[in-house]
């Protein structure tokens, strides 16, 4: 299937439609009103007949639905909830968690697998794809396993889920307990009608090397062994803070995150069991400098986590003074550069590992998720990350995925080139409206030197823009009458708007307030469509402003 890509006029959808329209595995959902968020994430009861899909992380998709049903059907399982992970590890990962959050004794997992020798027709590698690992659970604590499915981005994507489903009579249940038991004989095995599947290696291979060539810096050469790939971004954040958990288990220590993240960055990070997480939300200047001063009265830190620039505040972290405490005091740099784009932003002269969600601008067409990690080659830490990055690391990425992400990214630097100059057309419209309080863009806020100093030649400012309005009733006034594409994620090749607070932070709002990240803040990514027609849909929308 082609990558979706919009008309030159923005269109809103239906609330509940699947965006991209018509993709049996989009990633985003139509929202095209403010109630319909607040009443969407509270799960009132006159939208759950009409919410077709969701982002993966927050809404399972309805293939990965029908196989978990199929699993607790196989294993006869009654009042029983089940989550469906591409490994053991990643399962067996969900199920440590769900025992240390709720101790409870009733948590399995179970592995899916064909036995030997594999039927007739069918090759190691399809035997790879088809098997994925389970966790069954007391149908009371799905909040719990909900909770690991989307902080830690470890789930099985809709494609593979498919796949496994196809071949689900074929398949072995062990439980991870006993490996030596067999949970059900109902097989047939005699012969597989299931699909061969490509390996999937070509694709990434290629998505390696386009990381590595596009993330190249002018302080060095990137290659491709030094860029892992992951089934989420998120995965790949909470990967890269576990390898660097690993590497201090003897002692307690303590993490830092710079600047506001993505909400879920947190909750990850959390996850990994660092003895002290410690969060300056604001990323100022006055918290580097308490940061400084407490580095130098003897607290140890293993790791800053930052993102360039934040979501949705659109600050930038001072980097130059981060290398200079993370060379004097030993730390590593991890930095989320999703927003910043390989395009647009080259952090590498910073940074010691650089963590990108796939599935925003990269693949664009927002129907596959994936993550990528590079290790920065001339970090003084390359060597001990990549070891423990390489130790745990799995090849998970459903080849189907692999595959529609090298289809998907092969324009983006077009394409960012374009929403890029895009947004900044709309930025400057929109900061000079008298309703807009301000105006939330790289080159508008007071951190644009520090954005200056990582902008590539020729880069522009990048596609997200937040609005904070100077009343909530002429954010809700905008975006009720926005004509674009609404609904959650962002860097997709079609615009979409979305009251950030209301979705990101729907049980927080006055703590995500503090942190500059009001309740009546608008973001907008732009897409593809042509400037003149978002210039116009943009000035309609604040005309209805009152």
């Amino acid at each position: 299937m082609a990558p979706y890509y919009p008309k030159d006029s923005p269109e809103t959808w239906p609330i509940g439609d699947v965006l991209p329209p018509q993709t049996p595995h989009g990633i985003s959902v139509s929202l095209p009103t403010w109630d319909s968020v607040v009443q969407w994430m509270r799960r009132e009861q006159c939208l759950l007949g009409i919410i077709k899909t969701g982002y993966p992380r927050f809404r399972i998709h309805r293939s990965i639905e029908k196989l978990q049903q199929a699993v607790l059907s196989r294993l006869k399982t009654t009042d029983a909830g089940c989550m469906i992970f591409a490994s053991t590890a990643c399962a067996t990962r969900c199920r440590e968690f769900m025992i240390k959050e709720t101790s409870s004794d009733r948590i399995e997992t179970v592995s899916f697998y064909l036995p030997s020798p594999l039927p007739v027709g069918v090759s190691w590698e399809d035997a790879r794809w088809v098997q994925f690992g389970g966790v069954v659970f007391p149908i009371e604590l799905q909040p719990k396993a909900m909770a690991y499915w989307t902080q830690s981005g470890d789930g099985i994507s809709s494609r593979h889920a498919e796949y496994a489903m196809s071949a689900l009579g074929y398949l072995i249940a062990v439980n991870e307990k006993c490996p030596s038991l067999c949970l059900d004989v109902t097989l047939h095995t005699s012969s597989c009608d299931f699909q061969p599947i490509e390996s999937g290696k070509t694709a990434k291979t290629f998505l390696r090397s386009f990381i590595a060539e596009r993330a190249t810096s002018r302080v060095g050469l990137i290659a491709a062994h030094d860029v892992f790939l992951f089934s989420t971004g998120m995965s790949a954040i909470y990967s890269v803070s576990r390898a660097l958990r690993s590497l201090n288990v003897e002692r307690e220590d303590c993490v830092a995150i710079y600047g506001f993240p993505y909400a879920e960055t947190v909750k990850a990070i959390e996850m990994t069991r660092w003895s002290t997480v410690i969060l300056h939300g604001h990323g100022t200047t006055e918290e580097l400098d308490q940061l400084e001063a407490d580095l130098a009265n003897g607290q140890r830190l293993t790791t800053l986590f930052c993102e360039f620039p934040s979501n949705p505040q659109l600050k930038s972290p001072d980097l130059r003074r981060l290398r200079r405490l993370a060379d004097r005091y030993g730390f590593v740099i991890a930095c989320d550069e999703t927003i910043g784009t390989f395009v647009n932003v080259d952090l590498l002269p910073y940074v010691d590992v650089i963590m990108t969600s796939l599935t925003k601008s990269f693949s664009g067409a927002s129907d596959v998720m994936g993550g990528s990690v590079i290790i920065n080659p001339n970090s003084a830490h390359h060597d001990p990350i990549y070891a423990a990055l390489a130790s745990a690391w799995e090849d998970i990425m459903f080849p189907l995925d692999a595959i529609t992400l090298a289809r998907n990214c092969t324009d983006l630097v077009a394409r960012v080139r374009k929403s890029s100059a895009t947004a900044e057309t709309l930025a400057h419209l929109l900061d000079a409206h008298p309703s807009v309080e301000r105006v939330n863009y790289p080159s508008l806020v007071e951190s644009r030197r520090l954005y200056e100093e990582c902008r590539r030649p020729g880069g522009g400012y990048g596609f997200l823009i937040s609005i904070v309005f100077r009343t909530p009733g002429a954010a809700v006034q905008f975006y009720d009458n926005l004509h674009v594409p609404k609904g959650p994620s962002l860097g997709a090749n079609f615009t979409l708007a979305i009251p950030y607070a209301q979705i990101a932070h729907p049980w927080e709002l006055e703590w995500a307030a503090r942190y500059d990240v009001p309740a009546h803040l608008v973001r907008i990514s732009v897409g593809l469509e042509e400037r003149e027609e978002l210039r116009r849909v943009v000035e309609a929308a604040l005309a209805c402003i009152v």
